[in-house]
């Protein structure tokens, strides 16, 4: 590369920084603070993440199982396998309603929800352990886990509210048998 195109860049990168751009680590600072204080005035939602195409076609029925066992062992496979080859996410929640994540309101997004890395927040015993965590997780592999979420809710149809996701916590690693490894 030429260096007149290369201070050219560096140039161009250095403004684009400086135009008011929060850096990554304040912005996750501050979504953590407004994350905890919903969470603390019970405006997070919490639920366990189901994936749709079973649970609308009577393969299985998480929604009539214990809070927490939600699925059988060989449902989880099935249910992660379905998730994976882009069957729609829910969020159960404990008292029934599904959520069903969506871009914000006004945004056309022609890309699936379960795709894009939504920021983790990290409880204070996550930040100490040894093996550092990911600090995002996508919903595929998660499901069958409890999440907190925060976002925008929306009415939705039939029972079925909406949920702009801007941040996710749960407990343990997001890579599924990492634990294990130990």
């Amino acid at each position: 590369m030429r260096p007149t195109i290369l201070v050219l860049l560096v140039g161009l990168a250095l403004a684009g920084c400086s135009k008011g751009r929060v850096p990554y680590k304040q912005r996750m600072a501050d979504l953590e603070a407004r994350f905890t204080a919903a969470s603390k005035a019970g405006r997070t939602v919490k639920g366990v993440l189901v994936e749709g195409n079973s649970l609308f076609n009577g393969t299985t029925s998480p929604q009539r199982r214990p809070y927490g066992q939600l699925y059988a062992p060989n449902e989880l496979v099935a249910a992660k396998v379905s998730a994976e080859r882009n069957s729609k996410v829910f969020v159960l929640a404990r008292d029934g309603t599904l959520y069903y994540p969506t871009p914000k309101k006004g945004e056309r997004e022609s890309e699936s929800q379960n795709a894009p890395r939504i920021p983790r927040i990290l409880t204070e015993q996550q930040k100490r352990a040894e093996r550092k965590l990911f600090t995002w997780a996508t919903l595929v592999p998660l499901v069958g886990r409890e999440v907190e979420l925060l976002g925008e809710v929306y009415p939705g149809h039939s029972g079925v509210k909406g949920i702009a996701i801007e941040a996710i916590a749960f407990e343990g690693e997001y890579i599924v048998g990492r634990e294990k490894e130990q």
